[in-house]
Order: C-alpha cells, then sequence, then structure tokens
C-alpha cells in the first residue's frame, strides 16, 4: 500500500463491521444483561462482569453505528439492548442521573454521577435515536444533557466538574478536558438529530471553554486537568499534555465551528493539530505519540489505539476541507498503521497498546476503558469525509 491509498468506503464498512461482530459475539451479556467489556484476545471473558456506564454507552453507540451502516436488524437488536440497560439498571430513579457502575447484574456498585459517563449516555441515546428512528429515545437524549447540564455544569466558572454523590453533593469539583470534549460530542449529536436549540447553545458554550480556558500559556497546545477556578492541575499531570486529547480538541472545535456556522474556532483548531503533526507525529512508526511536555518534547513513547483514532476523525476532516497533501498522507499513514499493526487479523478487533517497536504491551481487546467506540468512531469519520458528497456536520 502506497502512503496515498485509502481503504475504501466499502471496504471500511466491512471492516468495521467486522470487528463489531467480534463483540456481539464475545460482549452480549444475554444473562445479566447489557455489555462485558473485559475480553480476553480471543474473546473469552475475565473478571466479574461489573459493567462500566462508559462502556455500556459506548458499545450502544457503536452498535448504532453498524444499524446506520448496514440497517441489519441484528445491530438494532443490540442497540435495543444496550438502551434497556442503560434505562434500566443504570439510570437512578431516586436521584436523576445514571450510576457510575453497577453489577453484571445490575445492582449498584458506585452511585457517583460522573459527567464523562454522562456525556457518552447522551451521546449513545441521541445516536441510538437517530439510528433506530425512535423519537423517544431523542427526547430522553435531549433530556439527559438538560439534566447534565443542570446538575454538573459550574455555573459560575464554566466547565463540568468531575463528579457528584448520588444525592448530588460535590464529589470532586476538578474539570478534566477530555470531560468537556466528549460533552461536546453529546451536545453535537443532540443538536443534529433533535434539533434542539439548548443543545446548539451548550454547544457553543463548551467549545469556547475548550478554545479559551484549557489552552496552555504558550498557545500551542491544550492542557489537561483544571481545578475547579481553571488552573492548571499539575500536581496531576506533571504539566504534560495528550497528544490524543489535542488530536481531539483539534477536531472537535474545528467541527462545532461547522455546525455552529462559525470561524470563530478554526484558528485554535488549526493551532493544536498543528502541535500535534509537529511533535507527536513519529515517523519510525508511522504513527502519533501519546505524551509530551508543552513544549513538544516526548513523554510517552509507546501509541495508544484511541490516539490514532481521533487523529484519523482530525486528519480526515482537515483533508476534506483544504485538501493539502499532507493531511492525506498522515491519515494513509496512520490507518495503514492500524490495519497493520493495532488490528489482529487472528481474532478481530485491536490491540491496545504498542511499545516502542511496534509490538503490542498486553493482548486484552476490552477493559473497564476500552471498547468498541474510538475506532468505529474514527473509521464512521473517515469514510464519511473522504467518500460522502454532503459533509456530515456532526461528531
Amino acid at each position: 500500500m502506497s502512503e496515498q491509498i485509502l481503504p475504501s468506503a466499502e471496504e471500511i464498512k466491512r471492516h468495521v463491521l467486522s470487528n463489531l461482530t467480534f463483540w456481539a459475539e464475545h460482549a452480549v451479556d444475554r444473562d445479566g444483561g447489557g455489555f462485558w467489556t473485559h475480553l480476553n484476545r480471543d474473546g473469552s471473558r475475565y473478571g466479574d462482569g461489573q459493567k462500566f456506564l462508559v462502556m455500556q454507552a459506548r458499545m450502544t453507540y457503536a452498535f448504532a453505528i453498524a444499524t446506520l451502516w448496514s440497517g441489519d436488524s441484528a445491530w438494532r437488536e443490540l442497540v435495543e439492548h444496550g438502551v434497556y440497560f442503560l434505562r434500566e439498571k443504570m439510570h437512578d430513579p431516586k436521584c436523576g442521573g445514571w450510576f457510575w457502575t453497577v453489577s453484571r447484574e445490575g445492582e449498584l456498585t458506585n452511585g457517583s454521577k460522573m459527567a464523562y459517563g454522562h456525556a457518552f449516555v447522551v451521546y449513545a441515546l441521541a445516536y441510538a435515536g437517530h439510528a433506530l428512528r425512535d423519537d423517544a429515545l431523542l427526547h430522553d437524549a435531549e433530556r439527559a444533557l438538560e439534566w447534565m447540564h443542570e446538575h454538573l455544569w459550574d455555573a459560575d466558572r464554566g466547565g463540568y466538574v468531575q463528579s457528584l454523590t448520588r444525592c448530588l453533593f460535590p464529589l470532586d469539583n476538578t474539570k478534566r478536558l477530555d470531560t468537556q470534549l466528549h460533552s461536546m460530542e453529546a451536545a453535537s449529536a443532540v443538536m443534529a438529530f433533535c434539533g434542539s436549540p439548548f443543545a446548539r447553545k451548550h454547544l457553543r458554550e463548551l467549545a469556547q471553554i475548550v478554545a479559551h480556558r484549557a489552552i496552555h500559556p504558550n498557545g500551542r497546545c491544550a492542557r489537561e486537568w483544571f481545578l475547579n477556578d481553571w488552573q492548571e492541575h499539575t500536581e496531576a499531570t506533571g504539566g504534560n499534555v495528550s497528544i490524543g486529547h489535542n488530536l481531539e480538541a483539534a477536531w472537535f472545535l474545528r467541527m462545532a465551528g461547522l455546525q455552529l456556522d462559525t470561524d470563530a474556532f478554526n484558528a485554535t483548531a488549526d493551532t493544536l493539530l498543528q502541535f500535534c503533526l509537529q511533535h507527536g507525529w513519529h515517523e519510525g512508526q508511522q504513527a502519533f505519540l501519546q505524551t509530551t511536555t508543552p513544549e513538544g518534547k516526548p513523554v510517552n513513547t509507546q501509541f495508544i489505539y484511541w490516539t490514532q483514532g481521533e487523529a484519523m476523525g482530525a486528519l480526515s476532516l482537515w483533508w476534506r476541507l483544504t485538501g493539502e497533501e499532507l493531511y492525506l498522507q498522515r491519515l494513509a499513514q496512520v490507518c495503514r498503521t492500524v490495519l497493520d499493526r493495532f488490528h489482529d487479523r487472528e481474532y478481530g478487533e485491536y490491540f491496545e497498546v504498542l511499545d516502542e517497536t511496534g509490538a503490542p504491551t498486553h493482548t486484552h481487546k476490552g477493559s473497564a476503558w476500552k471498547a468498541a467506540y474510538h475506532l468505529t468512531q474514527a473509521w464512521w469519520h473517515v469514510a464519511g469525509n473522504l467518500y460522502e458528497t454532503t459533509l456530515r456536520a456532526v461528531l
């Protein structure tokens, strides 16, 4: 494969549906409900089956993408399976919102209300409603976004705090970049699929937070973690920055501008992407590193699957908008690395982390933080940005 050759739209679709078949065969918990996301390389299960809010929502989203791509009733059934567990086992009927974790059978184990998890619930419900053409689900997504904003948003300083107790008392008032970014996904989907004026206003509000509050004083990259007053939480981060989250922030800001019909975020988005291309790209491994200093010195030189996914989304969008050859070249290189190095040809799905030599550091396919979301989303946007006539202006 030359550097400029990318898989066709049909090849991308077949690849994604094949990988999602791995999850359909091994992760669907017919006995306990929802999805068992702790999977070994061959799909066999490990752990006690505890269900994490983020993973249940991410799997529901992934199967919604499969439904949109294929229309097959088997994928629809898995979306419905995921939605049922979110509604019946993870929603808190007493205090509102969604539990952070439940047991395999859906018994409460951690009732904290985490903004990060709520963002994925909104995103999953919106995409599920869109895929199933279910107005009630879309209504639920819109209401969930409003609940999240009412209870987890810092009305004084802006941004989402990390968490509340089950009954909505403060628990962790720090703020993370990734929480704000995934909340942008949620607002984007609700705006696009529900036509929500509130979601439109909130997407702009979130983009402004990321573009103004999260940027490092050097003006070149976004910081990771903050105290409640937006001072950087350097005790937690060491002052380092995530290439993956900077790629994600660039992509999301640019898409928010398209969706909101404004160029207010373009300069910041371009700056963040250029930082990643200059300091995060590893020519030898044809992939993006995970962590650097704000000056661009590598810190973590491993290669993580989700970082490549954020790069695929960003680079395909920039190629679509500019036609500049560098973006297409880097996109083709990252896609080849994902297909040739991260993808497990024997069992399907992707390895999570490659070391400096490009070898997997472990073979688990699923965990509390890894499911079918990142690269499913990335390929969905690559296919849209490269091959669809109309730009799909939604995250």
